[in-house]
């Protein structure tokens, strides 16, 4: 398994989005080829993309942005294809993604995850993330 930045877009890239995407939750809207072009060349957004016999089998975002209290990092939407669930891609790319952040000297990752993904939130406890007593607000702007 390979894991790395994506810095293209590649027909093979916008048709891992479309299976992937999916899988993360059925409300979440599929990128389109301008959305994941955007994604790439964004100077606050990494794109790291696990790929297994020249196919795609996870994704993660790694967000940085500096507001007036310093330096954030956010991990959002991991997702790894259903078929490969279970054999450490999605521990792979969390440790990436930390490495990484770490590179370009971050300090500290944040990262949601909603309760009914057991796997997920027992694999980012193992990995040194501490469940942290907030409220996660949203709404919808119409």
């Amino acid at each position: 398994m390979k894991i790395y930045k994506l810095e293209t877009l590649k027909p093979n890239v916008i048709e891992a989005f479309k299976r992937l995407i999916p899988q993360l939750s059925e409300d979440c809207n599929v990128p389109s080829e301008k959305d994941l072009e955007d994604i790439i060349n964004s100077e606050c957004t990494n794109l790291f993309v696990a790929e297994e016999n020249n196919e795609i089998i996870g994704t993660l975002s790694l967000v940085f942005n500096k507001i007036p209290t310093g330096k954030k990092a956010w991990i959002e939407d991991v997702v790894v294809d259903k078929t490969v669930r279970g054999k450490g891609v999605g521990k792979e790319l969390i440790l990436f993604a930390m490495k990484y952040a770490k590179e370009v000297n971050h300090t500290t990752i944040n990262l949601t995850s909603s309760p009914e993904r057991e796997a997920a939130n027992k694999l980012y406890q193992k990995l040194g993330f501490l469940k942290r007593e907030t409220n996660v607000y949203r709404t919808h702007l119409h």
